[in-house]
């Protein structure tokens, strides 16, 4: 009696343990689906749409309530999932009353690459393929096989004809060609109106995943950065040595009178100037306006005029005494 027991008692403690180790399968009650992975529940028309049609696999988990959203021209209730979104149209008779957003052809058009840019399929006719005259692209082998053996259920009938596929998928946008998803993942991908393809050789041969639009489409996007203030072209004007100049800094092609004080010299001491274009080196004679002697307490006041033929660039204007050897240096920039 006690080996029964035991073997009874075993066999409850495998069954608990059994049913722990199993993945959490939706919670639902009229007609509502709820996760433990996500906070949100897919509710009514969604809920019923999102069952019948692939559930988790095609759709993926919500990643928001039910909300209303402008959907070309029309506010509509929508529903974003990992893989798409669901819109509403009540409108339309079912199965057409829920809709699949273009989710692909809007995130196409958000990286800068629209898909009637993309390049066409080079022939019409390729062994293993599929070829859409809609978009010129062709569909082939595993990504093919993925796309027929999936759809929306509209006429009761085992398998999925054509339209049932398109319903679900829609047409190709662009021929396949390997890029790297959100995920980080450098896969064989192809774009269609409401799915991204991916060929995940890692994990087999054959297997299809499908890209997570809805994530990548809704992500928040990064506040947009302010455009930097142009940089002041006149901001790297050395500083003056034994002087000061007013203006340092010319803009335009207009004439302009330039006031230059030096100081440092020997009373009553010959001066000599002149000018270098710091950006060659080179070295101009300067015809300075006033007197050409420094004054009793050393001083060097005078002017000159910077006229429209003078080149842009920056320059450097020297006053130097004669006796002495003392040198004023200013620095002045045409922009």
């Amino acid at each position: 009696m006690r080996s029964r027991w035991g073997r009874l008692f075993a066999m409850a403690m495998m069954a608990t343990l059994l049913a722990a180790l199993m993945p959490a399968a939706p919670a639902q009650a009229q007609n509502q689906i709820c996760f433990n992975e996500v906070p949100d529940c897919i509710e009514g028309r969604f809920a019923e749409y999102w069952q019948q049609n692939g559930g988790l696999p095609v759709f993926g988990f919500p990643i928001t309530p039910a909300f209303e959203q402008e959907v070309e021209g029309t506010v509509r209730l929508v529903q974003i999932f990992e893989r798409n979104r669901f819109e509403l149209h009540p409108e339309n008779a079912r199965p057409y009353d829920v809709l699949l957003g273009r989710l692909s052809d809007e995130l196409l058009q958000l990286r800068g690459t629209p898909w009637q840019e993309e390049p066409k399929a080079p022939t019409t006719q390729r062994a293993g393929c599929r070829y859409f005259a809609q978009t010129q692209h062709l569909v082939c082998d595993a990504f093919l096989r993925y796309w027929q053996s999936h759809g929306l259920e509209f006429d009761g009938k085992r398998g999925f004809s054509e339209a049932e596929s398109l319903a679900l998928f829609g047409l190709p946008l662009t021929e396949a060609r390997v890029e790297t998803n959100s995920s980080g993942d450098t896969v064989l991908t192809q774009w269609f109106e409401r799915a991204r393809f991916e060929l995940h050789t890692n994990l087999g041969p054959d297997v299809v995943l499908l890209g997570l639009l809805g994530r990548e489409a809704f992500a928040p996007q990064p506040a947009p950065q302010p455009t930097p203030p142009p940089a002041d072209p006149c901001a790297d004007i050395p500083p003056p040595v034994n002087a000061a100049i007013d203006p340092a800094c010319i803009r335009g092609n207009d004439t302009v009178v330039v006031t230059v004080l030096g100081y440092g010299f020997t009373p009553g001491e010959r001066l000599g100037a002149y000018f270098t274009l710091m950006a060659t080196g080179e070295v101009v004679g300067v015809q300075i306006i006033g007197s050409d002697v420094a004054q009793p307490d050393g001083t060097f006041l005078a002017t000159f005029q910077l006229r429209p033929e003078v080149p842009l660039g920056l320059y450097a204007l020297t006053i130097e005494g004669v006796q002495s050897g003392n040198k004023a240096i200013v620095y002045f920039k045409k922009v």
